[in-house]
């Protein structure tokens, strides 16, 4: 095949995946679009249209770890520490805890009800472990979700793939040479990658901080590629030292947003894009690496139905009261934090680990975990907004404030103009500016209304569903969705 040929291919499955992303929004399809990205890859494999023949596990390992690093910088590019250190501990009892009691829930049923050998049946548990970043962000993105349950399923997300990486490899190593694992070693080897790969993630996060805000490059273009060439260097100097990869680069993405950064907006748009890019890219590939004929065996089917069953129904539930236990989560809350325990990338990425590392038997267990964590993701993706709904976690949707322009010295953003969509729900009709009382340093530039501009003055009239445009200093968000509020019901 050809460069034409496979450019030709890749544009058609990414404008086909991101057409069908488009009719799932409309239909209002609360499954993650991860499942329809997957779909058009299968399609497009062997099995089905033979398009693109693609069994490269090992590329498909390479491919899909360069894409969670650019979605795991992204989340953490986009979290606020103010909102994550309230959930922290919970999330980490989560993203530990959790992963444990999943794994060793799954292992069991595997290996007494399903007959694998205790080698496997842990490897089994530790892939479907651990809940996904690309596939619990894409869920959450944009729903009504009470904000400690969406910053406490953010934060497990994000943390809990190291503990995953490190449970599929060390229980890989155990399945080819049993005689030589070491539950003692393994402890220790894991307070050290998640020690180093914390260090790290902080320190690359620092220095990338200071060197985008010092130096003076001759294109403001050329900043986004350093922000991502930080991303890399963060995951690979951790993994070059054995340490966690992902929690490294998933701590330099949370550094960032939380400090004084240069072109702050434009890096996180690039970012964004970037991470849904890389998000769509990865979800086709694993697609292209199931066979239908050999995913729907009967003795899969089975097994993988009996091991959803038991993560959605057992596992799930159970690791989350665990691990929220000690912290101040109600009945309510938990139900939401368990359905929404979406397995996604992740798991599948890391079976390639036993079948690239040389695993007798290793591509059923690939076909297992595919199937369960798509069956996982359609199931609760499926549930959640109504688990929301009937829990009554359902929050009001936060006052959009989309930033436009910003103003700055090379070092020192200090103003910008946003743009805020004024909620349907605030009683503003017949007030006018001057009744706002507008702080002296905000200031209203515009008002667009039903693609009308209309200059402000102090008389002017505001109705719900007005855009604003205003000029304020760095990082007011929060006073102006206070002051709309304010006029709120």
């Amino acid at each position: 095949m050809n460069e034409g040929t496979v450019l030709l291919l890749a544009g058609v499955l990414l404008l086909l995946a991101i057409v069908t992303t488009k009719f799932s929004v409309r239909l209002n399809v609360p499954t993650p679009t991860l499942i329809l990205f997957v779909f058009v890859g299968i399609l497009a494999g062997t099995d089905v249209s033979g398009l693109i023949d693609f069994a490269d596990f090992e590329q498909a390992r390479l491919f899909g770890t360069i894409a969670l690093v650019i979605i795991l910088f992204d989340g953490g590019l986009n979290t606020k520490w103010r909102d994550f250190k309230t959930v922290l501990p919970a999330a980490l009892s989560l993203a530990t805890v959790g992963v444990l009691v999943t794994t060793g829930l799954i292992a069991g049923v595997a290996h007494y009800l399903l007959d694998f050998s205790w080698p496997i049946a842990l490897l089994i548990g530790a892939l479907i472990g651990s809940t996904d970043a690309a596939a619990v962000f894409s869920l959450l993105n944009g729903r009504p979700i009470d904000q400690k349950v969406k910053h406490t399923l953010e934060a497990e997300s994000g943390t809990n793939d190291p503990m995953a990486v490190f449970l599929t490899i060390l229980f890989t190593e155990f399945a080819l040479d049993p005689a030589a694992f070491s539950a003692l070693h393994g402890i220790l080897l894991l307070f050290y990658e998640m020690g180093l790969g914390l260090v790290i993630g902080l320190f690359v996060g620092w220095l990338l901080t200071s060197l985008m805000n010092r130096i003076q490059l001759q294109s403001s273009a050329l900043y986004p590629t350093l922000l991502i060439s930080g991303a890399l260097l963060s995951y690979g100097v951790a993994t070059s030292l054995h340490a966690s990869g992902f929690l490294a680069v998933y701590v330099t993405g949370i550094w960032l947003s939380n400090h004084d950064l240069i072109y702050r907006d434009i890096l996180v748009r690039f970012s964004g894009s970037l991470s849904h890019l890389a998000e769509v890219g990865m979800f086709i590939m694993l697609g292209l690496l199931v066979f239908p004929r050999q995913l729907f065996d009967p003795q899969t089917l089975f097994v993988s139905g009996i091991i959803v069953l038991t993560l959605i129904l057992v596992a799930r539930p159970l690791a989350v009261y665990l691990s929220l236990l000690p912290f101040r989560y109600n009945f309510r809350e938990q139900s939401v934090i368990t359905a929404a325990g979406l397995r996604g990338a992740v798991p599948i990425i890391l079976a390639t680990y036993p079948l690239s590392s040389g695993l007798p038997d290793a591509y059923p267990l690939f076909n297992i975990v595919f199937f369960a964590v798509m069956t996982s993701a359609l199931l609760q993706g499926t549930a959640l907004p109504w688990v929301v709904k009937l829990m009554k976690l359902d929050a009001k949707p936060t006052i959009d404030i989309e930033p436009l322009i910003q103003f700055m010295t090379v070092a020192n953003p200090n103003a910008e103009i946003v743009e805020v969509s004024v909620p349907s729900y605030c009683r503003i009709d017949g007030k006018t500016l001057q009744e706002i009382e507008m702080p002296q340093d905000l200031l209203v530039v515009a008002v667009i209304r039903q693609n009308a501009i209309i200059t402000p003055r102090g008389q002017t009239r505001l109705i719900g569903g007005d855009q604003l445009l205003i000029l304020t200093p760095k990082q007011s968000e929060e006073r102006i969705r206070k002051l709309i509020a304010s006029l709120g019901i």
